[in-house]
């Protein structure tokens, strides 16, 4: 099977692996990886950008190639956690959760999945379920060579947070697709991700959003992170309509070394928020 090779590969040398934590992402769009020593520092960061368009078998043939590969996720650690982020997902009023309704929300909103398995995790802040789905085989993969791991949805990590007061927008890039949250007058709105091919897509989707829920592009605060550059043609698109932008920063909660911190902070900070959530 082909190697992989990793859009970023930054790491310490000498991590003690069995006292640290391993967090990874895991969707369409790739396979992410940060650890976590037991000193509350980031020693290591790696990305993998998939190509769009992949199907379930392709995007696990692709999985498996890099946990053949990378060497990081050949240790044993303290800790595990994975964060799937495949897009089929509802959030459901905890009043209206029926466990036996699951599958038919999910295919009726998606439609007819082949062979997923169905998960929930309960966003106590919001009295809300995510209820999602992850391709069975690419499950699997994880089970053979992650088999003590906490679960959990992205989407479930990033609502589950009080809600700041007034519009805002947050934007998470990755290489062919964004995940967007509108919070509304302090209140959750939305949460979804949407795959573009061009700049004129993702401001698409953005605009749209905002049009859905009656928030004004050019007064909204848009919050960004993820593979974006400044000096790009889709900050630049994304410029044109909305002129509240600001870029997240590294969480404070931690310490990073410093190949990290050599790097524009949002690129990797929603990686790195995903451990205060755990």
């Amino acid at each position: 099977m082909k190697n992989v090779n990793p859009s970023f590969n930054i790491q310490a040398t000498g991590i003690d692996f069995e006292t640290a934590q391993l967090f990874t992402e895991v969707g369409p769009m790739g396979i992410s990886l940060a650890i976590l020593d037991r000193e509350n520092c980031f020693m290591a960061v790696v990305a993998y950008n998939f190509a769009g368009g992949l199907n379930e078998n392709e995007l696990a043939d692709k999985i498996v190639s890099v946990f053949e590969s990378e060497k990081l996720f050949q240790q044993r650690y303290h800790k595990t956690h994975i964060f799937w982020a495949f897009t089929d997902s509802i959030l459901v009023p905890a009043e209206l959760m029926n466990a036996e309704r699951n599958s038919k929300m999910l295919d009726l909103v998606f439609g007819d999945a082949k062979d997923c398995i169905i998960r929930s995790d309960f966003l106590y802040k919001h009295n809300l379920h995510n209820v999602y789905r992850s391709p069975r085989n690419i499950v699997d993969v994880f089970s053979t060579h992650l088999p003590v791991a906490t679960q959990t949805h992205l989407f479930s990590t990033i609502v589950n947070r009080d809600m700041p007061e007034g519009n805002h927008l947050y934007a998470g890039f990755y290489s062919n697709s964004v995940t967007i949250m509108l919070c509304r007058e302090g209140k959750l709105q939305v949460v979804q991700n949407f795959a573009y091919n061009n700049p004129a897509d993702s401001v698409f989707h953005l605009l749209n959003v905002c049009k859905a829920f009656d928030v004004t592009p050019d007064t909204v605060k848009l919050h960004i992170n993820g593979m974006i550059d400044e000096q790009s043609g889709l900050y630049d698109a994304i410029y044109k309509y909305f002129l509240n932008i600001g870029f997240e920063n590294l969480p404070e909660d931690f310490k990073y070394i410093e190949a990290i911190k050599e790097y524009p902070p949002h690129f990797f900070s929603h990686l790195f928020t995903l451990a205060a959530c755990v």
